[in-house]
């Protein structure tokens, strides 16, 4: 008899202790939203076109801010020496609507040099994304590896 009581007992702690509670919170899931592509935060290009997409929830309206700077200061900006938040002149905003399967896209134009374009979900609790493109000068690059392929042979 004791033996019946003692484990009915043993079973009900485990049986409380094991339990999950939850309650309810305002969090948002920020799991919801994230962007795919592209997948690095700073990178470097040739292309001037880029294309922006991620997933949010259905309805959500994501505005797409692009940011661009021109070198007047001749600071020759780069990847390891970015301009400062004063440099960047609004080029482009864009809101996109993210659709049935939760997902938007959207192909923007970016200048020459650095540009910052800023993802901002609209919701409460959710952080603005920053991705920096460097689109550099194709004809420069060019012009660059022949003189390095030109120099070698005229020693």
């Amino acid at each position: 008899m004791w033996k019946r009581i003692v484990a009915c007992i043993m079973i009900a702690l485990s049986i409380i202790t094991f339990t999950n509670f939850s309650y309810a919170t305002n969090v948002v899931g920020t799991t919801k939203y994230e962007i795919l592509n592209p997948e690095k935060v700073s990178y470097s290009t040739r292309d001037r076109v880029v294309l922006i997409n991620g997933k949010a929830p259905s309805g959500t309206v994501v505005t797409l801010n692009v940011y661009g700077t021109t070198d007047l200061t001749r600071s020759k900006f780069n990847l390891d020496t970015l301009p400062g938040e004063k440099d960047y002149i609004l080029l482009l905003s864009e809101k996109v609507t993210s659709g049935n399967l939760g997902l938007f896209q959207k192909q923007l134009d970016l200048v020459k040099g650095i540009n910052k374009i800023v993802i901002n979900f609209g919701v409460e609790g959710v952080e603005n994304k920053e991705i920096i493109v460097y689109v550099y000068n194709r004809s420069l690059l060019v012009i660059r590896e022949s003189n390095n392929i030109v120099l070698p042979l005229l020693k």
